[in-house]
């Protein structure tokens, strides 16, 4: 029973891999018109250039920032995606914003749980109150400014996206107009290529 399952099996496998024999056209898949080929000049110079894009192409591979990594970094640090992708002064305003806006939260929190400790030791009816009042407009100050932390941090992580795309378009192009002459002069010394 078990072989005549197998060859059952096998006379299925054939007929359908006869099938698809039969719709394969081998003329048209032979024919080198359909990729605007003339001559084997033609193949010969798109094979050349095929060559020369996937060397550049590796070489971009090598140099071009991960789009993730710096996300991660400007998440961690705002502005360290900026650096990375040579945009030094946005990165550096990027910074300076959010340690101003983080530098000032807590300086207004402070002074605001300050007023808000005596408020809380406070005895008297006009201490309690001007107290509170002085914990109050701080404390309001200190959420304005992680409210715009926030909003700076967020614009960060939009403009590291931005930052990285322009850097990576840049260094293909910059790749595409290097030269490709066999000596190569690099940290190793002069390189010859054949």
């Amino acid at each position: 029973m078990k072989a005549f399952r197998n060859t059952i099996l096998i006379v299925l496998l054939m007929g359908i891999g006869m099938s698809f024999a039969q719709s394969f056209d081998l003329q048209a898949f032979a024919d080198s018109t359909k990729y605007g080929w003339t001559d084997y000049r033609d193949r010969a110079r798109y094979r050349d250039e095929l060559s020369y894009r996937q060397n550049k192409l590796q070489l971009y591979e090598l140099e071009a920032l991960p789009l993730t990594a710096n996300i991660a970094k400007s998440a961690v640090i705002p502005g360290w995606g900026q650096f990375a992708t040579n945009h030094n002064t946005k990165a550096t305003a990027i910074l300076s914003a959010e340690l101003v806006t983080v530098i000032g939260a807590l300086y207004f929190y402070n002074r605001a749980q300050t007023n808000y400790d005596r408020y809380r030791t406070a005895t008297q009816v006009d201490q309690i109150n001007d107290y509170w009042s002085k914990a109050e407009t701080p404390y309001h100050y200190s959420l304005l400014m992680v409210g715009l932390a926030g909003v700076i941090w967020a614009y960060n992580l939009y403009d590291v996206v931005v930052s990285t795309s322009d850097y990576n378009a840049k260094l293909w192009e910059d790749i595409l107009s290097r030269s490709s002459s066999p000596i190569q002069i690099g940290p190793g010394g002069v390189e010859v290529r054949f």
